[in-house]
């Protein structure tokens, strides 16, 4: 029984001779543990201590680790208000600048193909005014040469027209001088007969007959005056008119008898001309007027669809600038937001970053003080049941 009891004593000290060893260690492995050990040495170094005086002291390290820990609360409470408030307002103007980027990319990405289609309709209604200028100038050339040609045509007529009148005085002066004399006629003079005809040009002759009124009495003097004429155009209508006139004189001389009865057919010849002519000169005058009106009209639409192109140009041109101008506005604008995206982006980093590492600070300060805490604990209940035993092993260390 005793040997019992003395057994549960000495394992009662020996545990308790453990705890102590523990508690010692425990103090031992931290500094602040071990300034409390050496603040204790240095009050048992000057006397005997009260004991209370130490555990208020060591209580007092206790009640500042614990107003340390609530100035860190609140100071952690604000920090992260703080960065909570920073945080959110820098992701909402990073979402905002992204949506507003995103409204400028949509702008742009409809602005380009406008611009693209604008530029191609521009170019095609430069190439549609070049058109309209080239056929305006065509046209314009095309109505000169007509009129040019109108006026070469209506002088021939003219000169044609006054060869036959000429030609016709000259037979009717003749058939006058024929009718007038039929009976002499009838029975014409050796002369006559004998008269051989030339195309040659007399002018001497032909002076003659001009100094005698145009009176003409035999095809001779007409031949002469006829081929005179001929002599003095160029009209190939008009010297072909002349030449058959000289054949039909021709074949008056070798017939004599026939002279009247010709002359009669080449004036309804003359006259069947001039008709011609002046059919031929009516035609080209209706058709040098319709020429002119068709040309009018075409003059008049050509240049009316030239002021709508040269309008429409202008609108395009107009439209053009103002897209790039657009254009230039939203990519300038779209480049700064992105910039701000960027800058906003690094910020809200740098700001979580700042955010956490006070945090972290702050968990490291708050483990630690628990420990700290935790070393004024066993501090007490050292000083408060084993002083005597921690006396001896810091006196004896």
């Amino acid at each position: 029984m005793k040997f019992s009891i003395v057994l549960s004593i000495l394992l009662i000290l020996g545990s308790q001779a453990a705890d102590f060893d523990s508690q010692v260690e425990e103090l031992q492995n931290s500094n602040f543990g071990q300034t409390i050990l050496q603040t204790i040495l240095m009050e048992l170094q000057t006397g005997d201590p009260v004991v209370s005086n130490l555990i208020d002291m060591v209580q007092g390290l206790e009640t500042t680790l614990e107003n340390e820990q609530e100035r860190d609360d609140k100071r952690i409470a604000r920090i992260s208000q703080n960065c909570d408030i920073d945080i959110n307002t820098l992701k909402d103007q990073i979402n905002q600048n992204t949506v507003n980027s995103l409204t400028l990319k949509s702008e742009l990405d409809s602005l380009n193909p406008q611009k693209v289609s604008a530029v191609a309709s521009l170019e095609r209604k430069n190439n549609e005014i070049n058109d309209l200028k080239t056929e305006l100038n065509y046209q314009t050339h095309k109505r000169e040469t007509e009129t040019i040609t109108y006026q070469v045509i209506l002088d021939n007529l003219e000169q044609a027209l006054f060869g036959v009148n000429q030609v016709k005085g000259y037979f009717n002066s003749y058939l006058d001088v024929l009718v007038k004399n039929r009976k002499r006629f009838d029975k014409p003079e050796p002369s006559f007969l004998q008269e051989t005809y030339s195309f040659k040009y007399d002018q001497s002759e032909v002076d003659d007959v001009e100094n005698q009124g145009q009176q003409f009495t035999s095809f001779t003097q007409v031949a002469a005056k006829v081929n005179k004429l001929k002599h003095h155009v160029h009209l190939e209508g008009y010297r072909a008119m002349l030449e058959m006139m000289s054949r039909l004189a021709a074949k008056a001389q070798d017939e004599p008898s026939q002279a009247e009865v010709l002359t009669r057919k080449v004036l309804s010849i003359l006259k069947q001309i001039e008709n011609y002519i002046q059919s031929e000169r009516i035609r080209e005058d209706q058709a040098e007027a319709l020429r002119s009106g068709n040309f009018e009209l075409l003059q008049t639409l050509l240049s009316d669809q030239l002021v709508q192109a040269s309008q429409d140009r202008t609108y395009m041109e107009g439209l053009v600038e103002s897209l790039s101008t657009r254009i230039q506005q939203a990519s300038n604008e779209k480049f700064e937001v992105d910039q701000r995206i960027v800058a906003k982006t690094r910020e809200l980093e740098n700001r979580e970053t700042d955010c956490r590492l006070k945090k972290n600070e702050y968990d490291t300060d708050t483990a630690n003080r628990i420990k700290q805490k935790r070393v004024v604990v066993v501090a007490v209940d050292l000083i408060s049941s084993k002083l005597g035993q921690l006396k001896r092993k810091l006196l004896a260390n």
